[in-house]
């Protein structure tokens, strides 16, 4: 689904740049909402709470407090696999991982209202994702991350990229040291965690990744 397509039923598309994924782990609990502010600052466009031992109290007044952040910023909400509070926090989208709910299932839950993204760690997933709308997909890892494997490599994540109808993006060890071979793929939207969250200048490690996407 295009970005045309989104913006007819009301649904904001994910934009070019870098989707910062928050992680309290790697932040840590008293520089997660300030790093935030500063990520936005240096360019980011997107941001993902994914915060999965967080009890619901504790994730809807995270969403709350970054609803208000990233809406100063203009920019986009998304909220991990739970559909309840992306909607009561009035984020733009939620994320599902991917064995959860279908894209079609969270269309139908909450109304055609949200963007839907879903991870996929497989070219099986990615068609499948496909399939039941999904409006975006998170693919990966790409390049070796803590306690996970590559799945995807780069070109083989362009070459599925380049067969379905909705944005691809790349995560898992992206850094300054190869998001140009990530933008030399053709992708101009990655996501990120650590090369802002565990970076003693938030902003301008933002705004380097930003840039060398394009």
């Amino acid at each position: 689904m295009n970005q045309s397509d989104l913006a007819a039923k009301g649904r904001r598309a994910i934009p070019p740049g870098i989707l910062f994924i928050g992680s309290v782990a790697a932040c840590g609990e008293g520089r997660y909402f300030p790093i935030l502010r500063e990520a936005l600052a240096g360019g980011v466009r997107a941001f993902l709470l994914r915060e999965k031992d967080a009890t619901g109290r504790h994730l809807f007044e995270m969403a709350l407090r970054a609803r208000a952040i990233t809406a100063d910023a203009g920019a986009l909400l998304l909220v991990s696999e739970r559909i309840d509070i992306a909607i009561a926090a009035g984020a733009d989208g939620v994320h599902l991982p991917e064995r959860s709910f279908t894209a079609a299932e969270a269309r139908e839950i909450t109304g055609g209202r949200l963007l839907i993204g879903r991870s996929v760690h497989s070219a099986a997933g990615v068609l499948e994702a496909a399939r039941t709308g999904a409006d975006y997909l998170l693919a990966g890892p790409v390049f070796p991350t803590p306690g996970k494997e590559v799945l995807f490599s780069l070109d083989e994540l362009q070459r599925i990229a380049e067969g379905v109808r909705l944005p691809v993006v790349p995560v898992g060890g992206i850094d300054r040291s190869n998001i140009g071979r990530v933008q030399a793929a053709g992708f101009r939207t990655t996501a990120v965690i650590r090369a802002i969250a565990a970076s003693r200048d938030p902003r301008g490690a933002a705004a380097h990744l930003s840039a060398e996407l394009g």
